[in-house]
């Protein structure tokens, strides 16, 4: 019952739309403008890049190492370690003596460094940083094309300069109203 209902509502509605042609034919227009068509698209792009920047470090680098002041602690330590030492015990009293001079020199060298010296240094580490990146993309052209001395616009995927040729398909539909 639906069926019949709507096929008569067709025709009662579109009686004369069964009755139509449509002709198709080539014909040439003339291009008179061209306008780019373009987006802008905005994109996030992660890169690695390399970040230093000057910093003012304590100056400790040279309290561990062992130096001339060093040997010359030892020395003395030695010597003093060797006069307080009796008999068999001048030995082991030289050897501690050389090693207490020693680090009360490491000591001394450490206590300068920390008071309050300083030395600005350059410190650089790899980042992961984010850009932001707008692309600007052609996504097609709008044409001005005369054809048939009228004036018409059209969007294309293909670029065209003012003054060409171009062939474009005509499509007449006849009905009855």
């Amino acid at each position: 019952m639906k069926k019949i209902i709507l096929v008569v509502l067709t025709i009662l509605v579109f009686p004369f739309s069964l009755h139509g042609k449509t002709i198709n034919t080539q014909t040439t227009g003339f291009v008179q403008s061209v306008e780019v068509l373009k987006k802008f698209i905005t994109k996030q792009v992660p890169k690695r890049e390399k970040v230093c920047e000057i910093k003012q470090v304590p100056v400790t680098g040279n309290n561990q190492q062992f130096g001339a002041d060093n040997l010359i602690g030892a020395l003395i330590g030695g010597a003093i370690g060797n006069q307080l030492g009796k008999g068999g015990g001048k030995q082991g009293s030289t050897a501690i003596g050389a090693l207490i001079g020693s680090e009360m020199v490491r000591k001394d060298k450490a206590a300068r460094a920390n008071n309050g010296s300083f030395v600005e240094k350059e410190i650089c580490r790899l980042q992961r940083i984010v850009h932001t990146e707008t692309i600007e993309q052609i996504y097609g052209y709008k044409l001005s094309i005369e054809i048939d001395g009228s004036l018409i616009t059209m969007q294309s995927n293909r670029s065209y300069n003012p003054g060409d040729t171009i062939s474009i398909r005509k499509q007449i539909s006849y009905s009855i109203f």
